[in-house]
């Protein structure tokens, strides 16, 4: 058994290699063909993979025999568009619970910095089966693939359980216009599709916009970043009778954490735990912490990693047998709410401060389209600043209506216009560099 690295676009021959890399009981290395050659080629030594499949469109203009430490071989993306994965190719799909490796994800991070995370065929068989379970499927139900499959949320939460299930699978190309998604979703009479935040507000305007109608659409989930309760009422509105089911994982955890469902769909939390996951708010000392206190999130499931590459260990497993996630949160009636990073706390005058919070408040109170909330140096103080996305200047009038909602220490002292709120290749806007450290000041 070894390593194979498996580098392009979404596609019928992407999903066949990586099935043949599983039929000859090699794991896979799957890198976001969207990263940068020389980061990827940095994650495929680290994974210590011993050879590279790779998409030919994404190597044009690199001369492979310039690093011979890694075999490639270059296989051609035949359509760019959206089809059907074929019966011949879904039959080379078999069932694996053995604790052997079957991925190497990387994360996050385009500088080739980002730790591979090793699933075994274990973790993501019983985390697809747990996903299976709570999304009821029926026999007609078809899913649209529109994330790239070098993640695990798309990777296990949708392709493998398509695979295990045999319903009907859409593959299709991820950097596309909405109308290209909303006309597939047509054609193809999909019933599911999962997003990311923005991906969802993007087909929320283009389907009002343009008035569609997609009868066989009977579920979206959305999950990558947090989803703000102004926005997911914005698409509910567009998709009116389409249910939006908000959920939360980490590569770590295989991926599926909670989820909710018809009877557990309060606003946006993230539902409530999938079957054989436990789910504990603790302080930073450790102690487990009431319902509705805020804390970090630690996850015990049957679904947890086998490690890091180079045996590196980022989120040990600790005696209460938890993964820390790094994510802050709280559970309210059963359900999770996830408040944001513990990097991303900022620190003003003895306050913690959760700038995903004060981003919630201001989307909710203040005419704007998005914000984003960090803390810099104004004028010799640790200040908030927020820099946000809208059509308008903010007035002072509008600025005071945050009073009824924040601390005056949770009140940014600065609003900064601009025309985009960046974000990263999974959709969530990024605060600061995973050490604390604002990254906004330095633009």
């Amino acid at each position: 058994m070894g390593r194979v690295a498996l580098i392009g676009e979404n596609s019928i021959e992407y999903i066949e290699i990586l099935l043949t890399i599983w039929g000859q009981g090699d794991c896979a290395v799957l890198i976001d063909w969207r990263i940068p050659f020389l980061a990827a080629y940095d994650m495929i030594r680290d994974s210590e993979a011993y050879m590279c499949v790779v998409e030919d469109s994404y190597v044009k203009e690199i001369k492979l025999d310039d690093y011979p430490e890694v075999k490639f071989f270059k296989y051609s993306r035949k359509k760019n568009v959206a089809e059907e994965l074929p019966v011949g190719i879904r039959s080379k799909y078999h069932a694996n619970y053995l604790s052997t490796e079957a991925l190497i994800l990387f994360s996050s991070g385009t500088t080739g910095k980002s730790k591979g995370i090793i699933l075994s065929h274990k973790a993501i068989s019983n985390n697809a089966d747990s996903i299976i379970e709570y999304m009821k499927l029926s026999d007609k139900d078809c899913f649209y693939i529109a994330k790239t499959l070098a993640h695990s949320s798309t990777l296990v939460g949708e392709l493998l359980v398509a695979l295990k299930t045999g319903k009907k699978v859409i593959v299709a190309p991820t950097i596309v216009p909405p109308r290209f998604v909303l006309n597939n979703l047509i054609k193809f009479d999909v019933s599911i599709i999962c997003l990311n935040p923005s991906l969802l507000l993007m087909y929320a305007e283009e389907y009002k916009r343009r008035k569609y109608t997609i009868p066989s659409l009977r579920c979206i989930y959305v999950s990558g970043a947090i989803l703000y309760n102004k926005h997911l009422e914005m698409a509910k509105n567009a998709f009116n009778g389409v249910d939006i089911y908000n959920v939360y994982g980490l590569t770590e955890a295989g991926p599926r954490v909670s989820a909710q469902r018809y009877d557990c769909n309060s606003g946006v939390s993230v539902g409530k735990p999938i079957s054989n996951v436990k789910i504990c708010i603790r302080d930073e000392n450790g102690r487990k912490l009431s319902e509705g206190e805020k804390g970090v999130i630690c996850v015990s499931s049957p679904c947890l990693y086998s490690g890091y590459v180079k045996g590196i260990r980022k989120r040990e497993i600790d005696i209460f047998e938890e993964i820390n996630t790094g994510d802050i949160g709280y559970i309210d009636h059963g359900e999770l709410y996830i408040v944001g990073r513990i990097d991303d706390v900022i620190n003003i005058d003895a306050h913690k401060i959760f700038p995903e919070d004060v981003e919630r408040c201001i989307l909710n109170e203040v005419n704007v389209d998005d914000c984003i909330v960090v803390g810099e140096n104004v004028d010799g103080e640790a200040s908030l600043v927020c820099y946000y996305q809208a059509d308008h200047i903010l007035s002072n009038s509008e600025i005071k209506k945050l009073r009824k909602r924040l601390a005056v220490y949770e009140i940014p002292r600065k609003f900064c216009r601009v025309d985009k709120i960046p974000q990263g290749f999974n959709g969530k806007k990024v605060h600061s560099d995973g050490k604390g450290i604002n990254i906004w000041s330095k633009n």
